[in-house]
């Protein structure tokens, strides 16, 4: 009997020694593919709860993000403006988001982002709303990285961009200019 166990403990460790060498062998289906990927990062289409976060995250946004809510195909984001107010940081921030919203996801039917003032107990300084029926989305939307809508009237009627008078109080009379012709009298 101690011989059958013997044979059988030896026939096993026989087994399990050739099974581990298997892989390093270069026989079987993946001998020619090289190392094999355990994840497979796949494209987010549709925006969920479940990758909300990653989405976020992956935007490598430069601002600190204060709220997020996502509810029937609104995405609201409520960014904290920091003490720089860099403008040009923040907008750099709304079209990433805008071509997260619009560009990537096909679920995402408005947008909605705001800045608070981090310090002043976070009073709203700006909010934009941009919905996918825009039309603009998808014939300037490539104009978007060069656009100033602090000044531009043609931007902010784009973003529907709302400056409140506790920004104002921050950088002072914001003054306008229009990309629109004049109208001829």
């Amino acid at each position: 009997m101690r011989k059958a166990y013997l044979t059988a403990l030896g026939a096993a460790l026989a087994v399990t020694a050739v099974i581990g060498l298997l892989p390093h062998s270069g026989v079987g289906p993946g001998k020619d593919r090289g190392e094999i990927a355990v994840f497979h990062p796949s494209e987010m289409k549709r925006l969920t709860s479940s990758n909300l976060v990653d989405a976020l995250i992956g935007l490598q946004l430069t601002g600190s993000v204060d709220k997020v809510e996502w509810s029937q195909a609104v995405l609201t984001v409520e960014m904290r403006a920091d003490e720089d107010q860099q403008m040009e940081r923040w907008y750099k921030d709304m079209e990433k988001l805008i071509r997260l919203s619009f560009t990537q996801m096909e679920n995402i039917n408005r947008l909605l982002i705001r800045y608070v003032d981090k310090k002043e107990s976070s009073r709203l300084l700006f909010a934009a709303d941009v919905r996918r029926s825009d039309s603009w989305l998808e014939e300037n939307l490539s104009e978007l990285a060069d656009a100033d809508p602090l000044h531009d009237e043609l931007w902010r009627k784009r973003l529907r961009i709302t400056y409140t008078s506790e920004l104002e109080k921050q950088l002072g009379p914001i003054d306008t200019y229009s990309t629109a012709p004049l109208r001829s009298s």
